[in-house]
C-alpha cells in the first residue's frame, strides 16, 4: 500500500470515529454488561449510525470503482458511471416501484438492479461493434429517453406526499440506511467487484489503444462487456438505497489519478478510498453544520462536483491549447 493509501485509510478511519461517537463519549455504546441492546446510546450507535457510515462507505466506494472503471475504458477523465444509462435505468426502474407499489426493499433492489442491466444492455445491443464514439451517443440518448419517463412519472403523481417522497429519494439521501438492507446489496456488489477486477489487465492494456490490447492476448469485446456489467452491478446495487448521488464517481477516480499518475488497475483502491471520504464528509456536513442540513446529500456533491468539472475542462482545453 503507497502512502496516499495509508494517509486516506487513516483519515478515513479518524472520520468514521467521528461519525460514529459524536456526543457519545466513546465506543463504550458498542457493548453493554448484558450485551443486550437497553442503553440508548447503544440503540443509536447500532441502529443509526453505523448503518449510514456503512451505506457511505459501501456507495462512495462503489461509485468511485464504477467511474474508474468508465474513465478506463474510454480513456476520458469526463466518463461517469452513468454514461451508459445504467444510473438512470436503475433510478427509472426505481422510482416505478416506489410509485406504483408498497414492496419491500428487496423488490425495489431487484428492480433497481434490473433496470441498471436493462439499460446497459439496450445501449451495450444498439451500439455493438460500432465504436465508443457510437456508445456514448447510444448512452446519451438512452440517458435522456429514461430521465423524460422519470420526468413523466412524477408528474401523473397523484399525491402531493407520494411527490414529494419520490422527489426527496432522488435527490439522494443516506436517511433509510438499515443494516438487513445493506447485507442485502452486499453479494451484488462483491458480483460487480468481481467483474471489474477480472478485467484489470483489459484496462491496463487500453492505455495503448485497443488494437494492442487484442495483440496481447485480451478479447477487447468480451473484456468490454464484462467490466460494464460490473459498473452496472455496482450502480444498481446503490441506487435503490440512496437514490441518485452525483459527481462522486467522476471527481474520486479524477484525484486518483492526478496524485498517482499510474495504471487504471492501480488506482482501483486509491479510487475507493477518495469516493468513500468525499461521500462520508458530504454526510457529516449535512448532519453536523446547520448551513448544510437541509441540503439532500445528492445536491450537496453536485455543488462541489459541478465546478470541479468546470476545472476539468478547463484544465484539458489547456492542456490542447499547448
Amino acid at each position: 500500500m503507497n502512502k496516499l493509501n495509508m494517509l486516506l485509510g487513516i483519515l478515513l478511519t479518524l472520520l468514521i470515529t467521528l461519525a460514529a461517537t459524536h456526543r457519545l463519549g466513546d465506543f463504550s455504546a458498542l457493548l453493554n454488561p448484558d450485551g443486550v441492546l437497553t442503553d440508548m446510546r447503544s440503540l443509536v450507535l447500532w441502529e443509526i449510525r453505523l448503518p449510514r457510515i456503512l451505506l457511505a462507505l459501501l456507495t462512495g466506494a462503489g461509485l468511485a470503482l464504477a467511474g474508474n472503471a468508465m474513465q478506463g475504458i474510454f480513456q476520458n477523465p469526463l466518463a461517469s458511471p452513468g454514461l451508459l444509462g445504467s444510473a438512470n435505468g436503475a433510478t427509472t426502474a426505481s422510482v416505478f416501484i416506489l410509485y406504483y407499489f408498497s414492496a419491500p426493499f428487496t423488490i425495489l433492489l431487484c428492480g433497481g438492479v434490473l433496470g441498471a442491466l436493462l439499460s446497459f444492455l439496450l445501449v451495450y445491443l444498439m451500439a455493438k461493434n460500432r465504436g465508443s464514439t457510437m456508445m456514448i451517443l447510444s448512452g446519451v440518448a438512452i440517458n435522456m429517453l429514461l430521465g423524460s419517463l422519470i420526468a413523466l412519472l412524477l408528474s401523473n403523481a397523484e399525491s402531493p406526499w407520494a411527490l414529494a417522497e419520490l422527489y426527496r429519494w432522488l435527490q439522494g439521501s443516506l436517511v433509510w440506511a438499515k443494516t438487513d438492507t445493506l447485507l442485502m446489496c452486499l453479494p451484488i456488489v462483491l458480483a460487480g467487484l468481481f467483474c471489474l477486477y477480472s478485467q484489470r489487465r483489459y484496462l491496463d492494456l487500453l492505455t495503448f489503444g485497443e488494437e494492442t490490447a487484442a495483440t496481447m492476448g485480451v478479447d477487447p469485446k468480451r473484456s468490454f462487456f464484462i467490466t460494464t456489467l460490473g459498473v452496472a452491478l455496482l450502480v444498481g446495487a446503490t441506487i435503490p438505497q440512496t437514490g441518485t448521488i452525483g459527481f462522486i464517481g467522476l471527481i474520486a477516480p479524477h484525484l486518483a489519478r492526478m496524485m498517482l499518475k499510474k495504471r487504471p488497475s492501480q488506482l482501483y483502491l486509491t479510487s475507493a478510498l477518495f469516493g468513500a471520504l468525499l461521500l462520508l464528509i458530504a454526510d457529516l456536513c449535512i448532519l453536523y453544520i446547520p448551513l448544510f442540513s437541509h441540503i439532500y446529500i445528492g445536491t450537496l456533491t453536485a455543488i462541489i462536483g459541478a465546478p470541479f468539472l468546470i476545472w476539468i475542462l478547463l484544465a484539458q482545453q489547456k492542456m490542447l491549447a499547448k
